[in-house]
């Protein structure tokens, strides 16, 4: 072969070498570690890397002689997962080749115990073990793995199969004719269900209590990190050592003690204080989370100057949140998005400004969540001249700070047990709140969430429409369950269908009351009865008595108000809404009282009093003493 025939022959090489691993940066196709160039703003911080040089059951490593083919096979199915989709064809980000390449490394490991040495050596058989091996798993809590992580560990013999020329190596049959991966873990077959939401008992203290954090404290907070900024700047000139320095600082804090409405902060040690600031971090991410619905990523590179009024002269007054959505986006720097912000919202990030202004100034960058990572005592990052680099917190991080502040706010028990937080849930809580409340509103909240069509929503946060529709289902089925259930056991009901209802309910006897009532209860809801549940009554549904003018599916929901419900022939209410109305004729009793109000508003009021006490008087007449 002449010289320059090899020259040639190496200059190819190379340069198929390059197109091979273009998705890769400082680092080859032959390395041990792959760091991949960033896919988006997310990863530029923190590239996606991993190892090929993992341990195998035998005790080699994966990068040893011996496996050089397999290895081979395993770098091209990767750089295929990179880049194209199985589903639409296009690229992937960098993060979804990490799961995938989680999944590889299980398989390979379980190839060398069963003595594979290619992938397509793997028949149907070892294809069902695998798949055995595999559903057997247990989670951290010992509950069984969900199929829906059975099929994400199947997904890498979709690859294998479809770009088995293109590999040099994978499966020469369909392990699953006719089925998709996600039948043949049987996902289809399960009720999935989709991430956990807050539930209302923990939700409702939980973001009360981090408005009432943020609006008592956030002040003296910021004021205290301003007294520590500037003393560390005066005490360096000073002090002969850092343990001088910081033991001024803490006494110069213990002399301003914080009130809370966690407690009272008397700053013994600097820890407590960066402690404080911490909390004060998680405050703002629960108000966002939970009020805005945005997801993690979203909230975390918000920039200073996020808050805007709405792009609408005659709305001037709605403010917006505005960011960027990186689910789902090709694009390096995602999509720009516009959340509505409620005024709690708007508050958090004025408090965020306020905290991140200093790390903002040092680094010329806008992101509103820069903090350092745990340094020496964890507060240097607030000193005048700190030089600790700084980060957008990580998810887990954001977790610790949720669980910390979850556990000064004494939450109360879930069946018994601590609920644990975590950063998905504010957004899937928020969508089953909106959803929950008005089901034809879910145009509207997809366009909130920023989903580009309903039929294509996310399933990790908030879950597909389908599946988001199955649960408001399933939610309004127990909640009418629930109410029929109080209806036939109560002794008395109010409104004008109350009568009616107590005449026709049959009696209850025997040990079994309680099943007896709930068996009869689920009857009259499958049985196709539409049931109302709102804060002021129960609307036993029927068109043609119907006041709101609802139609043949259910009631009105423009029309529906306490006023028009109190008139109509279906409404019903019970003790558990006596608050409501006792509420509304106190309130109406104090503008009865305002002079300054014009005669019609009096007339309404007056009226509205009427009514409210007639709803409490139609409870109270025949109550048992």
């Amino acid at each position: 072969m002449s010289a320059a025939t090899t020259a040639r022959i190496s200059h190819a090489s190379a340069s198929e070498a390059s197109r091979r691993d273009w998705f890769l940066r400082d680092s080859l196709w032959s390395d041990a570690t792959w760091i991949f160039a960033p896919t988006s703003v997310l990863e530029e911080e923190r590239p996606v890397r991993f190892s090929w040089a993992f341990a195998l059951p035998s005790g080699r490593r994966f990068t040893d002689p011996a496996c050089a083919a397999l290895l081979e096979s395993a770098r091209r199915l990767i750089a295929l997962v990179r880049t194209r989709s199985l589903g639409t064809g296009v690229a992937q980000r960098a993060v979804t080749v990490l799961v995938y390449f989680n999944h590889l490394r299980t398989l390979v490991r379980w190839m060398e115990c069963e003595g594979f040495t290619r992938f397509d050596e793997l028949d149907a058989t070892a294809i069902a073990d695998f798949k055995q091996q595999i559903a057997a798993r247990t989670r951290h809590d010992g509950k069984p793995i969900t199929p829906t992580t059975l099929a994400m560990h199947l997904r890498v013999f979709g690859y294998l199969r479809r770009y088995q020329s293109l590999i040099g190596d994978g499966l020469t049959f369909d392990p699953w004719p006719g089925r998709g991966t996600h039948a043949a873990a049987g996902v289809y077959r399960c009720q999935r269900v989709s991430r956990a939401y807050t539930p209302d008992a923990i939700v409702v203290p939980l973001v009360h209590g981090a408005i009432e954090f943020l609006t008592a404290c956030a002040v003296d907070v910021l004021r205290a990190r301003e007294i520590y900024a500037a003393l560390m700047t005066q005490v360096q000139r000073r002090a002969p050592g850092d343990k001088a320095r910081y033991r001024e600082a803490a006494r110069r804090l213990r002399a301003q003690p914080i009130c809370t409405p966690l407690g009272v902060y008397t700053f013994r040690t600097l820890s407590e204080f960066y402690e404080l600031v911490d909390m004060l971090y998680a405050a703002c991410f629960i108000v966002i989370a939970y009020l805005v619905g945005a997801r993690v990523s979203e909230i975390l590179h918000l920039q200073s100057g996020c808050i805007r009024p709405l792009d609408d002269e005659t709305a001037s007054t709605v403010a917006v949140l505005t960011g960027t959505i990186f689910k789902l986006e090709p694009g390096y720097h995602g999509r720009s998005h516009q959340w509505v912000a409620p005024e709690p919202a708007v508050h958090a990030i004025a408090v965020l400004e306020a905290l991140s202004a200093p790390h903002r100034l040092r680094t010329s960058r806008p992101e509103l969540w820069q903090r350092a990572r745990a340094g020496f005592r964890g507060v240097t990052e607030w000193e005048s001249n700190s030089v600790e680099p700084l980060w957008i917190p990580s998810t887990t991080r954001i977790n610790q700070w949720l669980g910390r502040f979850a556990a000064r706010l004494s939450l109360p028990l879930h069946r018994g047990q601590r609920w644990r937080l975590s950063t998905h849930q504010g957004r899937k809580t928020f969508a089953r709140f909106v959803a929950l409340r008005d089901r034809t509103s879910l145009f509207a909240l997809a366009q909130h969430l920023g989903h580009r069509d309903r039929a294509i929503t996310d399933t990790g946060y908030v879950g597909t429409d389908y599946s988001l529709q199955q649960e408001i289902e399933a939610e309004v089925l127990q909640q009418s369950v629930a109410a029929w259930e109080h209806m036939l056991s109560v002794p008395q009901l109010g409104g004008r269908a109350g009568a009616e209802l107590v005449a026709k309910r049959p009696q209850f006897r025997g040990r079994s009351i309680k099943q007896d009532v709930k068996s009869y209860a689920r009857l009259l809801v499958e049985a196709g009865l539409t049931l109302g549940v709102c804060d002021w009554g129960f609307c036993v549904y029927r068109e043609e008595y119907s006041a709101c003018r609802g139609d043949a599916f259910g009631p009105n929901p423009e029309w529906r108000e306490p006023s028009t419900c109190a008139r109509c022939k279906n409404f019903v209410i019970s003790s558990e809404h006596r608050s409501y109305w006792l509420d509304q004729a106190k309130r109406h009793e104090a503008l009865l009282r305002d002079p300054s109000l014009p005669t019609q508003t009096l007339k309404i009021a007056r009226e509205r009093l009427t009514e409210a006490l007639s709803m409490v008087r139609s409870i109270d007449a025949d109550a048992p003493p």
